[in-house]
């Protein structure tokens, strides 16, 4: 004999209580209603822009780096705030964006994100900089789901006046990304260098 869901919830609820029951009969459509945060690092030299821009083209929301623009606005204005003069007081203002990205996430959507804070934290690692007590904890509260990581492609490498790596220094930023993610407890996901479209289908088929 046929019985309704509804039913079916309604002698579940006589049993054992509504809570019980909604974390039951629903548990199986709770991951699409949850907020996802992924991250997508790498050293310069990765293709991470361009793979933003088409998960964003494939309708993600995503929150890209800042720091070519932050960099650009300090070279506009003649300031001393870039890493490689001031490398504390520009952490400081990415540091600052990025959890500010990461407090705007959709809700019940996969939110993509071009960077994260473990990114400056590596960076700070390359300088020999001292990480705060409130970066620490933020590092520990704001976690990703899931961490792609997209090793360097030297065949796309080039230099301008916000990315001033050279091939060398981007394999010793990599090194450091590695090690910042996994001293964090993050299991990274390498995406290989391939097309867009199929790097885009690479991490789709992966979260």
């Amino acid at each position: 004999m046929w019985i309704s869901s509804e039913k079916v919830v309604a002698q579940l609820r006589d049993k054992i209580g509504p809570l019980e029951v909604h974390l039951k009969f629903y548990e199986d459509i709770s991951y699409s209603l949850k907020t996802t945060r992924i991250a997508i690092t790498g050293s310069p030299a990765t293709g991470k822009t361009t793979l933003s821009l088409a998960l964003e083209q494939h309708g993600y929301p995503v929150f890209h780096e800042q720091a070519r623009e932050i960099i650009q606005n300090s070279l506009d204005e003649e300031s001393d705030l870039v890493p490689w003069k001031d490398l504390l007081g520009f952490t400081q203002l990415v540091w600052e964006l990025r959890n500010e990205q990461y407090h705007n996430a959709l809700l019940e959507k996969i939110n993509f994100y071009d960077r994260t804070n473990v990114d400056a934290y590596a960076y700070l690692n390359k300088g020999n900089a001292e990480l705060s007590e409130d970066w620490k904890a933020d590092l520990q509260e704001m976690r990703f789901e899931k961490v792609f990581f997209l090793p360097v492609w030297p065949e796309i490498h080039s230099l301008d006046k916000q990315r001033m790596e050279t091939l060398e220094e981007c394999y010793e930023v990599e090194e450091h990304l590695k090690v910042a993610y996994k001293e964090l407890g993050y299991d990274c996901i390498e995406v290989p260098p391939a097309s867009v479209e199929e790097r885009v289908a690479f991490i789709l088929a992966r979260i």
